[in-house]
């Protein structure tokens, strides 16, 4: 069982989440949690850190694994996240899109390891960007 924490500048992970939610027509709110950071907030980082780790842990303690969706590499979102990623049970992903909530969602009750969970969800997030220019050149080649 997997439950998702979102650390996001803005509103942006629970909006994915609710979307993502919403086509898929599955409730799990209680298995998700939602962190937003804005540029004004250096001095709550520390308050976030603490809140985050009590989320992470409780979600660890109900049994479930834990994936934490992060918007951007090296940004104030995944540099109060990354250190969770040194428990065996949580895994920190930058640069989230709606494809891989969607992933992650289907996935939530796999029981799969959380290796194969995490590469799944990029995989599922990578595939679907994609340029509609070079589409269209490579069928015009063919």
């Amino acid at each position: 069982m997997y439950s998702f924490v979102f650390i996001t500048h803005g509103d942006l992970g629970k909006t994915l989440f609710e979307i993502a939610s919403e086509i898929m027509d599955v409730d799990i709110r209680e298995r998700a949690e939602f962190f937003t950071i804005d540029f004004s907030m250096a001095a709550e980082l520390n308050d976030m850190q603490v809140n985050l780790e009590k989320a992470v842990g409780s979600f660890i303690e109900k049994g479930s694994k834990v994936v934490i969706f992060v918007d951007i590499f090296g940004g104030s979102p995944s540099n109060v996240a990354f250190s969770f990623a040194k428990n065996e049970s949580v895994d920190v992903l930058s640069g989230v899109n709606l494809p891989m909530v969607m992933y992650a969602l289907e996935h939530r009750d796999s029981g799969e390891e959380i290796e194969k969970m995490v590469d799944g969800i990029i995989r599922s997030g990578s595939q679907n960007i994609t340029s509609a220019r070079n589409l269209i050149k490579k069928r015009a080649s063919k």
